[in-house]
């Protein structure tokens, strides 16, 4: 993908971010709409979000060959989860987990982001990605809040997964870190686009 492509899609997807901001009082099937349009295009986006953070990071990263889908870091959470339990998730508890993950991102991402501003000062492409992709989170736990409000179910506070103490870290993890991340939130937004696919047909426009 060309830095102009790319940036143009960062600018249709910051002007998004505001146009599916809830209103309060719409009916939930609304919500949902509008929430279910959201995590179609963060999903669009995650992918080009990843492979430019890894087309920053020198090598082994941006190695054609870079495969290090099995790594984890603490704290960030993971969407893995047996089909039968996510398909049998009541409404509630599946909003909920996606309210969890993506508190815990919007967190992440502003630390990765810090990072790259130290380790990739002068990569704005990079650095714009991550900016927008936190604000379009901010924009999706409005909606998740509002859902959760309307469902009789409003969200209780969450625990905050990162402490000053554990963000430190040498270049390399911090590297590893941004990966885990970054490539991370791409496999939950797929799972929300899941999960929005069903409540829409539960709770149809």
């Amino acid at each position: 993908m060309t830095l102009s492509l790319a940036r143009s899609l960062l600018v249709i997807c910051a002007g998004l971010v505001h146009i599916v901001s809830p209103d309060r009082d719409s009916p939930l099937n609304t919500l949902i709409g509008q929430t279910f349009n959201l995590a179609r295009l963060m999903k669009a986006n995650s992918t080009v979000l990843l492979n430019t953070y890894l087309s920053h990071q020198g090598s082994p990263f941006s190695d054609s060959s870079f495969d290090a889908r099995r790594l984890r870091y603490e704290g960030v959470p993971t969407a893995a989860i047996p089909f039968l339990e996510w398909r049998t998730l009541s409404h509630v508890k599946r909003v909920e987990k996606n309210y969890e993950a993506y508190t815990a991102f919007a967190e992440f991402l502003q630390l990765v982001r810090d990072d790259q501003f130290e380790l990739n000062p002068t990569k704005v492409e990079l650095l714009d990605m991550l900016k927008v992709t936190r604000l379009r989170i901010q924009g999706l736990l409005s909606n998740l809040t509002a859902i959760m409000s309307a469902l009789g179910a409003p969200p209780a506070a969450v625990t905050d997964p990162l402490m000053l103490e554990s963000v430190e870290a040498d270049t390399f993890e911090k590297k590893v870190r941004g990966y885990v991340v970054c490539h991370t939130y791409k496999e939950w937004i797929d799972r929300t686009v899941k999960d929005f696919s069903l409540l829409a047909e539960k709770f149809p426009a």
